[in-house]
């Protein structure tokens, strides 16, 4: 619709004597249609965040896994790390013996200090289960 609109009023120009206006409203849709395809690429983007007896496990990816992580759920901390800048966003990030890994980076603040604190609750639960069931 936005294409049709964009080159009905083009065209309306062109025919008025103004022809370098088309190369320019081919450029428009050329930016817009990779606009467009960056957006639907990224959402489609998935972070799994699996939380067991024994193992803390992070699986991202498009429509599969494509990157793997995972650590003991003794040893995982959940980390909120605030920015030094005030408009940077903070970083919420599962570590383990140095080696962290990075979750919710498209989340906002609210949400990603709500996934934080969901993470802990889960991971502290899950460990008080295993330890009553011993």
């Amino acid at each position: 619709m936005v294409a049709l609109c964009l080159l009905g009023i083009s065209m309306a120009f062109a025919l008025h004597g103004l022809w370098p206006v088309l190369p320019f409203a081919g450029l428009e849709l050329i930016a817009l249609g990779a606009a467009f395809y960056l957006c639907f690429v990224r959402s489609q983007w998935r972070e799994i965040v699996s939380i067991d007896a024994d193992i803390v496990r992070v699986e991202k990816g498009r429509r599969q896994a494509e990157e793997h992580w995972e650590c003991p759920s003794v040893w995982a901390r959940v980390q909120l790390e605030k920015s030094p800048l005030a408009w940077y966003p903070s970083r919420l990030m599962i570590a383990y013996q140095g080696r962290r890994v990075e979750i919710g980076g498209f989340l906002n603040e609210n949400e990603r200090a709500a996934l934080a604190d969901a993470l802990r609750r889960g991971i502290r639960d899950r460990l008080a289960a295993v330890r009553r069931q011993q």
